[in-house]
């Protein structure tokens, strides 16, 4: 298959899985269904799905960030244009909270153990470049991230 007929399917593989994706999760959900009873991350409690709030932004470069609060902190994972995970970068929580320098981008959280964390960012630019700082999304009423400051 020649280069451009394979990206060309690539796309429209991607294109057709994210459509699947969106579509899924817009799916109506009845109301006296009650959610998933726990979500358990390696190493951690169980959490109540009521009290995990997610939001993806875009950091630049075709890198977005995957930002999760729930009442055991935040959390953030990072995925390429397409949306696939990117290993090398790993995941920032509590026990880490920054990139290490050689990742390639600035990546922080700011106040991990406070109740409104955010993540501080710098992928393009060079060393003259501004950060961003997104807000990390609010937990449902309710809801509290143990362990604050």
């Amino acid at each position: 298959m020649r280069m451009y007929a394979r990206a060309a399917l690539g796309a429209a593989i991607a294109t057709a899985a994210l459509t699947g994706a969106l579509l899924a999760s817009t799916a109506a959900v009845p109301e006296d269904r009650a959610p998933a009873a726990f979500v358990t991350a390696p190493g951690r409690a169980p959490v109540s799905k009521a009290c995990i709030a997610s939001l993806e932004a875009d950091i630049g470069a075709g890198t977005t960030a995957l930002m999760t609060l729930s009442t055991s902190g935040p959390t953030v994972t990072f995925k390429d244009g397409p949306g696939h995970p990117i290993p090398s970068l790993g995941t920032l929580d509590r026990k880490h909270p920054k990139l290490p320098a050689s990742a390639g981008i600035h990546a922080e959280i700011l106040k991990p153990y406070g109740t409104a964390p955010q993540l501080r960012t710098k992928v393009e630019g060079g060393p003259h470049a501004q950060y961003q700082v997104q807000d990390f999304p609010k937990l449902p009423k309710g809801c509290k991230v143990t362990g604050t400051k």
